[in-house]
Parts: structure tokens; sequence; C-alpha cells
């Protein structure tokens, strides 16, 4: 009996893609290169089945780009690589490499723009022919192409109130114009005298995503409160 294979996803997430091309951008540029030193430039020996796992991945987000042997670097993952963070043109090059997965846009279409639980994502995968392992592969490079496509989206100044007036919680996050937000991510700002502190979060977490977040505020405040010289009551 033949071993079952899943349907094609990348097995890595954009925010990794992008630092494995960089690797090879930095040594090659858009120069064409074979696969196996392709394989190289991205820290393997050669090609096996890690190698291409992810140049089937970078190629998957428009980032690579060949035919048979040869492969090079792609103008999206230059436009990428070239701009600075912040930019509108490093955010458009980001959201259309985000894109470029088939599967991942019968996702965005199936589940909201990742608005559902992993659970409900996995389940589906699996009666679209996916084996678990593959499935929850698919999910976790899915989730962490949307973290990171929601970290690159710019957006515009929000207006903070002045330090001396006092806002509840719900009417400091609506400081922030729902157009500003990319759909299935929530963004929140409070305005300190120091400065701006983000929390920027999925609209859905599950039930253990909600404690692991209790957990991580409860150590932050502890070590704030130890920095600014109080006690934690």
């Amino acid at each position: 009996m033949g071993r079952s294979r899943s349907p094609s996803y990348p097995q890595i997430g954009l925010r990794e893609a992008v630092q494995r091309v960089k690797s090879v951008y930095d040594r090659d540029y858009r120069n064409v290169l074979t696969r196996e030193v392709a394989a190289e430039r991205l820290g393997y020996s050669g090609l096996n089945g890690k190698s291409l796992a992810v140049l089937a991945a970078l190629g998957r987000f428009g980032l690579v780009e060949g035919r048979g042997d040869e492969v090079r670097v792609t103008d999206l993952a230059a436009r990428i690589l070239a701009y600075p963070g912040a930019s509108p043109e490093r955010s458009e090059a980001v959201a259309e490499a985000a894109a470029k997965p088939a599967l991942f846009g019968r996702l965005d279409e199936r589940f909201a723009e990742g608005a559902s639980s992993d659970a409900a994502i996995r389940a589906w995968l699996v009666t679209q022919g996916f084996i678990p392992p593959a499935a929850e592969a698919t999910v976790r490079s899915y989730r962490e192409t949307k973290q990171f496509l929601a970290e690159q989206l710019v957006r515009q100044p929000v207006s903070m109130p002045s330090t001396t007036e006092r806002h509840s919680l719900s009417e400091v996050v609506s400081l922030v114009e729902p157009s500003a937000r990319p759909e299935g991510v929530r963004r929140a700002v409070f305005g300190l005298a120091e400065g701006e502190v983000v929390i920027t979060a999925p609209v859905f977490l599950s039930a253990e995503s909600v404690d692991d977040l209790r957990d991580y505020l409860e150590v932050f405040m502890k070590r704030a409160l130890r920095e600014a010289g109080l006690t934690d009551s």
C-alpha cells in the first residue's frame, strides 16, 4: 500500500520564508542558481527532504522562481528585502506574498480570514485529504503567516489623548480606526507618558491561548511594578 500524501502547502510560515530567502539574496542577489547551490545558501548540505520542502515553500510564497534545476530570487522577494520595515512598499509586497499560496486563500474564504479555532481548521484540512501531521503543520504556517502580515501592515498614526486625560479601556481601544486594522486582528493602544503600549492579537483566541496570554500579562505587570518601585498589592 502506497504512502499517503497530503495536498501541497507551505511547510514554513512567511516570516521564516523571508528570513530564508534573504540568505540567498545576500549572497547571490537575483542570479540564477542550481537548486543544490540554493539549498546550500539556505544552510543545508545539499538537496534533501528538508531543503526541498523549504525551496517549495519559498516558491509557493512567490519568493523564488525557476524551471528544472534552476532557481532564482524573485522581484517580489527583492521588494520585501529592499524596502524598510515601516514602508508602504514593503507592506504591499508582504501582503502579495502572503496571498500567493492557493491553500491559504481557501482558508481565508472558508474561515473568515482565519477567525476560527485551530481545531476547526485542522478538522477541515483532514476532510480535504491532509494527514493529521500535515494538517497541524499547515495550521501553524498559516497562523504564522497571518501574524507576520499583521505586524508588517502600515498603520496611520493614531492621535493619543494627553496624559492628563482619563479614558476607559474601551475608549482607548476605539481610538484605533477599524480601517487601520487587518481583518481577523484586534489592536489595542494605550497612551502613557513614556509612549504607547500596543497589544495586537487575533480576534479569536482559544481557551488555552487566553490562559497563556493572561499568564504572560501577569508576568509583564509584576516586572513593570518592580521596575517602577511599586509593590504588587
